[in-house]
């Protein structure tokens, strides 16, 4: 099993390689697979196509520190900030795959996001009076508009830094959290 994650990981290494030196669109499975010395058959055996293997480096590279188990409400800017620096890092690699096929990378993010806000919508409704199709609203909600705010960093040239981003999403969870508790003590009066 530990030969399989190598032979991925030298995949994924080929093809960030690849994708910060020429177009997304550009790059084929044969590319990809000379770039990382093996076979198309052990491409295949490995992804299913050169979008599944994106997904795949997305997670294992990023969304990771979002998507973990250990992320609770009070240390996802951390995990959020790990997430980005990676990003930043691989400018180039994002920058362009994101020109290439914005879609996975925001399917993505967003699905992790989401589940995050579900999270915390749960935890600041002590008193159960959200529904579930509200916190599913609230969390798709608030998930498009960090799934905007990425992509536009990205697109952007990564204007602002890891930090002042991961800083205002967290800010926003916590003035989630406020503005809930004010508008239930608003409706007990």
């Amino acid at each position: 099993m530990a030969e399989g994650k190598k032979t991925k990981a030298a995949i994924a290494s080929a093809y960030i390689q690849l994708c910060e030196e020429k177009e997304y669109a550009k790059i084929s499975v044969q590319d990809i697979a000379l770039k990382a010395s093996i076979n198309r058959q052990t491409f295949y055996y490995h992804f299913q196509d050169k979008n599944e293997l994106l997904r795949w480096v997305y997670f294992n590279d990023s969304l990771k520190f979002l998507a973990s188990k250990e992320v609770k409400l009070d240390n996802w800017e951390e995990q959020a900030l790990k997430m980005l620096k990676r990003m930043q890092e691989k400018q180039v690699f994002y920058q362009n795959t994101m020109i290439g096929n914005r879609t996975i990378l925001i399917n993505e993010f967003f699905t992790v996001v989401q589940s995050i806000f579900r999270q915390l919508f749960r935890q600041v409704d002590e008193e159960k009076v959200l529904s579930k199709q509200d916190i599913d609203f609230y969390s798709r909600f608030f998930s498009f508009g960090c799934s905007g705010i990425l992509e536009a960093w990205i697109c952007g040239n990564f204007q602002e830094s890891a930090l002042e981003i991961a800083t205002q999403l967290f800010r926003l969870a916590q003035d989630i959290e406020v503005f809930s508790y004010r508008i239930y003590q608003r409706k007990e009066e």
